[in-house]
Parts: structure tokens; C-alpha cells; sequence
């Protein structure tokens, strides 16, 4: 996809398919991609498929009234606001409106317009529904989906500290069928040249502390399914928080910026786009997630240059707090520097760290690949922030459309953007397609389970299951060690590549 716009991405967009068993591309109605754009940024409710076609001249003549886009509509701050975010209460409307003068709310409102102008030039097209997608999904798979068929690690990956001569291998869940696995002490062994290791076990549900970032595309492909990435994110915080995990919550959101922590509802930077953030509360402190939740249930899904996106820049801001630069002279957010709008995300400090991407597309591998990227917003190599995330045992889970499969080496200078699932598979997390081209954590669920999307896809099942083995040894010169599960006479081995840091 190397060098489309992002109306162009929003033409392919999420929906996708398959021929002769694997992958074909899919077109998505710009139409409709127009329409979900608007109900998202204006809270309008989004029209039927067969009602599309109709819907797009009034949505353009109603907004245009509604909004004084070429019209006579208020210049009332309050009235425009309303009309804007009509899902916001009055006294919200009125805190914003202290704080936002009528040239800034008109600037808000000429967003709009850009927008609808845009929209308003897309001919109609039709396009294959999330629903069939997950219906051929279902057909491909059968009754147990993607899950495995008996005892099984899903998610590993063993990592090698050089320097301290230790080795790490992180299990980020364990399933026999959809039956979620506990491990015990004596239920993993690992094996290098045939030989045992002694070493430790230590699982969340056993009380280590975590910390569960959520990392969220709000570009403009992704408005047609914002609102099901609402619903579930949070349907999983309130999960997660009534699991018995212990740590906390946060969100970090994603366009061309990272951490320009400023909120749909306020004017947007100089040259930049918003990419607001919500840094860690505690899981167990109920007023803390209920806010987090509120920040959730606001987010939109507009703008962005591209195809590919900055995952990786919100993976490193997350775990690091850099938004851009190099390995040697990172542009690290502290507070006191960076662009307007920035601010840092606070350090992570639990015993374990989890990031959950949801995105629809590839991502920037680096600044090479970047060139639609403002140049302090360019990623640094995917190859460092990696390294990083090796360094930390921070493990990505990947949600994304079964049907991009893209490009899995950064480092290939014949390809522009990467499949996002190359963060889950270097850090030992979920999102890999492997059964029939599906994974555990495709896009398409989140869009069909409306409320319940992460709990379909088993994250929160996922974590309290997700144990590490730590043992020493020099690795350097080996390059795979064996994993070996015994539960209940049911055992199940797997051969991990060692990744050295």
C-alpha cells in the first residue's frame, strides 16, 4: 500500500476477504466509510447499509444547516458545540465553552467541514459486511474457532539477557480447547540441548502486579468501527478489574502524533493531530477506571496521512515515553520539551507490562517508511523499539483484520510498512494469524460482539493465564530451547527461537 492517502487506505479499509482459502482484498463502500466518519465525529447514528445510498445527501444538507457549514446556523459557541458533540451533557457543553473562544469553536467546526466537503465527493460503492466476514470465518474454522484443539501456549517466545546471562520464557496465555489453563510450579519445563533447566515460574493470577496498556488506531479508517473498539475496551477494563489482577489500566491513542494529549473537543495544535492518552490508574480503584472509561467512550476516529501508521511510535511512547528520533538521540517527552500539546506518559513500574494494539492496517517501520510523518513523530527503527520491549518483558497483543498480511521484516528495504503482527510476535504475543489466516484477535470480532469484543476474544482469559520461566544459562551461541507443558496428562511441547538482547 506503499504511497496511498489515507482516503485511498479508507477505499480498502477494514472490511477483506479471501480466495482459494487465503487472502484477496476488499473494497470498502467510501460512501458508507463517509457516513460512519460523520455519525463518529458528530454522534449521528449510522444508517443502515440499504439506507446509505439516500443517507449521504441529507447527512451533507443536514450538517451544513445544522453546523452553519455554508448555512445560516448558530454562532452561538454553546449551540455550535451541541450540534457538534451532541452526546455531551450541558454542563459539559458549558466547561467547554469557559474555555474555548468562538474563533476556536468555529476552527472545530471547519474540521467538520473538511471533512463533509471530502465525503460529499465519494461515489458509491458497496462493500462486504463485518457480519460476513465473521460468518466465513466461522464456516472456515468450525465450532472451536481459533482455539486449539488441546493443551496449548498461546503466545511464547523465549528471551536472552546477554549481559546477566539470564533467559526469560514468557507464555502469554495457556488454552486446552477454550478451557483457560492455570499453570503450577513443576507444570513447565524447558530444555536446552535436551537438557533441563532449573528455574522459577511466576503467573499474574498468582498476585504479580501488571500493567495493561491499551493502544488504540484513531485514525480515519478506523470510524466505522470505533464504537465497537469503545464498547470493548471497555468491556475489558470492567473485566480485567473484577478478575483479581493486580495493577492498572491506561490508554494511549494513535493518528501521525503520539502523545499530543489534547481531546476532540479542544482545538487541535499547530499542525498537529490530536492523539490524546490516559495515563495508568489503578485496576482496583473503581472511580479511577470509571473516568478511564469516560475517556474511552469519547474517542473519535478522524484524519491521518497514510496507509501504514505509527503503531510503532505509540508502542515506544508507551513503554518509554519517546515519540520519534534514533536509537542515540531519541526525542524523549519529559514535560519540559517536545512539540505543542506533548506531554510524557508516566513510567511503567509493575512487575509485568501488557500492551493490546487495536488497529486496521500496517504500520511505519521506521523513518524511512515515513516520510507522510511529521519528521519528530518518525519512528524510530522497529529493530530498537523491540529491543526495548526485550529489555522490559513488556509483551504486545495484536488486534487486527485477519485479512492483512502483510510484510513481517522491518529491516526489508523493498517493502514501506510491516504487519502489525510483528509486535506480537517478537514479544511473545497473541495476533499472528495462523489457523487458516485468522488469530484469536482479529478485528472483525470486536466489530460483531458490540459490547462483549474483547471478552470474545478471550483477553482477559488470556492474562490470567499468562506465566513466565525464568532460568539461567548461556544461550549465546544456541538458538532454540523446548518448552514442555504437562497439565492433567495432557502435554504439549514447542520448539521457541531464542531472541537475544
Amino acid at each position: 500500500m506503499a504511497g496511498r492517502t489515507k482516503w485511498e487506505k479508507n477505499v480498502y479499509g477494514l472490511v477483506g476477504g479471501r480466495v482459494g482459502g487465503r487472502r484477496r482484498g476488499f473494497r470498502q463502500s467510501t460512501v458508507a466509510l463517509g457516513v460512519a466518519l460523520l455519525a463518529v465525529a458528530c454522534s449521528l447514528s449510522l444508517p443502515d447499509e440499504e439506507d446509505i445510498d439516500g443517507a449521504v445527501d441529507d447527512v451533507v444538507t443536514d450538517l451544513g444547516s445544522d453546523l452553519g457549514l455554508g448555512g445560516s446556523g448558530s454562532l452561538d459557541p454553546a449551540a455550535i458545540l451541541g450540534a457538534l458533540f451532541p452526546d455531551l451533557s450541558a454542563s459539559e457543553i458549558a466547561d467547554i465553552t469557559v474555555s474555548l473562544t468562538l474563533d476556536e469553536v468555529m476552527a472545530l467546526r471547519d474540521e467538520l467541514e473538511a471533512i463533509r466537503v471530502e465525503v460529499a465527493e465519494f461515489s458509491a460503492d458497496l462493500f462486504q459486511t463485518a457480519e460476513e466476514r465473521v460468518a466465513e470465518r466461522e464456516m472456515d474454522l468450525g465450532p472451536e474457532g481459533a482455539f486449539p484443539e488441546s493443551l496449548e501456549a498461546l503466545g511464547a517466545v523465549c528471551l536472552y539477557d546477554e549481559a546477566q546471562g539470564t533467559a526469560t520464557v514468557a507464555l502469554s496465555g495457556v488454552f486446552s480447547g477454550q478451557t483457560a489453563i492455570q499453570l503450577e510450579t513443576g507444570s513447565v519445563s524447558v530444555l536446552v540441548d535436551g537438557a533441563a533447566q532449573s528455574g522459577s515460574l511466576s503467573c499474574l493470577y498468582q498476585g504479580e502486579s501488571v500493567d495493561i496498556v491499551l493502544l488504540v488506531d484513531i485514525t480515519g479508517s478506523m470510524s466505522n468501527v470505533i464504537a465497537s473498539v469503545r464498547d470493548s475496551v471497555v468491556a475489558f477494563t470492567e473485566a480485567v478489574s473484577a478478575s483479581g489482577l493486580v495493577g492498572t489500566l491506561s490508554v494511549v491513542t494513535f493518528q501521525d502524533t503520539v502523545g499530543v494529549d489534547v481531546t476532540f473537543q479542544e482545538p487541535a495544535p499547530p499542525s498537529y493531530e490530536r492523539s490524546p492518552f490516559f495515563p495508568p490508574v489503578d485496576m482496583g480503584d473503581a472511580d479511577a477506571v470509571d473516568s478511564l472509561q469516560a475517556f474511552v467512550r469519547s474517542l473519535e476516529a478522524n484524519r491521518g496521512a497514510d496507509a501504514p501508521e505509527n503503531l510503532s511510535g505509540a508502542i515506544d511512547f508507551a513503554r518509554n515515553s519517546v515519540i520519534g528520533g534514533t536509537e542515540a538521540a531519541p526525542i524523549v517527552i519529559d514535560g519540559d520539551t517536545g512539540p505543542d500539546g506533548t506531554r510524557p506518559f508516566p513510567a511503567l513500574t509493575s512487575e509485568h507490562q501488557v500492551f493490546i494494539a487495536l488497529t486496521d492496517i500496517t504500520f511505519h517501520s521506521d523513518a524511512t517508511s515515513s516520510i507522510s510523518l511529521l519528521p519528530e513523530f518518525q519512528p524510530r527503527p522497529a529493530g530498537v523499539i523491540a529491543r526495548s520491549l526485550h529489555q522490559t518483558g513488556t509483551v504486545v497483543h495484536i488486534v487486527d483484520p485477519s485479512w492483512v498480511d502483510a510484510n513481517l521484516d522491518p529491516t526489508d528495504p523493498g517493502e514501506d510498512d510491516v504487519d502489525a503482527d510483528y509486535w506480537a510476535i517478537n514479544s511473545g504475543g497473541l495476533g499472528e494469524d495462523v489457523v487458516l489466516g485468522y488469530s484469536l484477535l482479529d478485528l472483525e470480532l470486536v466489530v460483531v460482539a458490540e459490547r462483549t469484543g474483547l471478552l470474545d476474544v478471550v483477553l482477559d482469559a488470556v492474562l490470567a493465564t499468562s506465566c513466565k520461566f525464568e532460568f539461567s544459562a548461556d544461550l549465546s551461541v544456541v538458538t532454540e530451547v523446548e518448552v514442555e507443558l504437562d497439565v492433567e496428562g495432557q502435554v504439549y511441547t514447542e520448539v521457541l527461537p531464542v531472541i537475544s538482547f
